[in-house]
């Protein structure tokens, strides 16, 4: 885990070069939540993406990123079709 003090810091230091960019508002944790959202709708095993995020367990990883997109569970369910009759 990154100590707090640093985390304020790369946030300032990334703030600065957005700015400076002429980058819309976006914090850096925005960018890492968008970047692990992205890794587990690519169907990234959550453990990988755990490692990647540096969380201390699976749990939180899924937890939070584990969101069921609607595309998703309508073809999770198209996998029934026919089955159930």
């Amino acid at each position: 885990m990154v100590a707090r003090s640093k985390t304020t810091n790369l946030s300032r230091s990334f703030a600065r070069l957005r700015e400076t960019a002429g980058l819309p508002g976006v914090r850096l944790h925005d960018l890492r939540h968008t970047v692990v959202s992205l890794l587990m709708e690519l169907g990234v095993p959550p453990h990988v993406v755990q490692a990647i995020a540096r969380h201390a367990d699976v749990k939180i990883t899924l937890k939070v990123y584990a969101h069921a997109n609607l595309d998703a569970m309508r073809q999770a369910l198209g996998k029934l079709d026919g089955r159930l009759s």
